[in-house]
């Protein structure tokens, strides 16, 4: 199972019943940018930490750390991966990568690692474009965000890692509601776990980017 059904339903058998606001999970994520020796942007680097309570939900679900020391063994890192990177076909992993306006195919992920961080678990991997591209002064766009609107997404800055080349760079785009937009989130604050919502791809709305250029 992808991550996002997995945590939805082990957040429902640990909660019981319907919760309101939407989005029910609170994720972390950090992202970095991997080029070729041609200039070319090759693959894209992954990180989410996820929120404490979520976190929980993992650890009392999953049976991880039955030593109770405090730690993953390798058991564990094995349990939480097969749900975090072992996506179906047609899945995004809610990673969505536009190039000239265009969404651009990507591919599974790779070199999968979980640790947990400040007592949550975060879980990174490389995630490659089907085919490298040259990236120049249009900006390309790495957004970050659940259609539905039940995982949210704060992309956090951190030092770039690797270094991009040095004509390129990297900027953090943070979601500002407009008044209308802050209607909207009101909305769907007031919706439960099992209602549908009525606005199509309604994360995209309410999405951090990243906005990457070069030259």
């Amino acid at each position: 199972m992808l991550h996002k059904f997995w945590v939805i339903t082990l957040s429902a058998m640990c909660l019981g019943g319907v919760t309101k606001a939407h989005p029910h999970v609170f994720v972390d994520a950090r992202t970095g940018f991997i080029f070729g020796s041609d200039q070319q942007l090759e693959t894209i680097k992954i990180s989410w930490r996820y929120d404490e309570f979520t976190t929980l939900v993992l650890f009392e679900t999953l049976e991880l750390d039955q030593d109770q020391d405090g730690q993953l063994n390798d058991a564990d890192r094995v349990k939480i991966l097969e749900g975090e990177t072992n996506w179906p076909k047609g899945y995004k992993g809610d990673i969505y990568l536009e190039v000239l306006g265009q969404d651009y195919p990507l591919g599974r992920p790779k070199a999968a690692a979980v640790m947990l961080n400040a007592n949550q678990i975060e879980v990174s991997f490389d995630l490659p474009l089907s085919q490298p591209v040259r990236v120049d002064s249009t900006p390309i766009f790495l957004r970050l965000y659940d259609p539905f609107f039940y995982f949210a997404y704060t992309i956090v800055s951190a030092k770039a890692s690797p270094e991009l080349p040095e004509d390129c760079e990297a900027q953090i785009v943070l979601f500002e509601p407009t008044a209308a937009e802050s209607v909207i989130q009101d909305k769907l604050a007031a919706l439960g776990r099992e209602d549908r919502l009525e606005i199509e791809n309604a994360g995209r709305l309410f999405s951090d980017e990243v906005q990457l250029t070069c030259g």
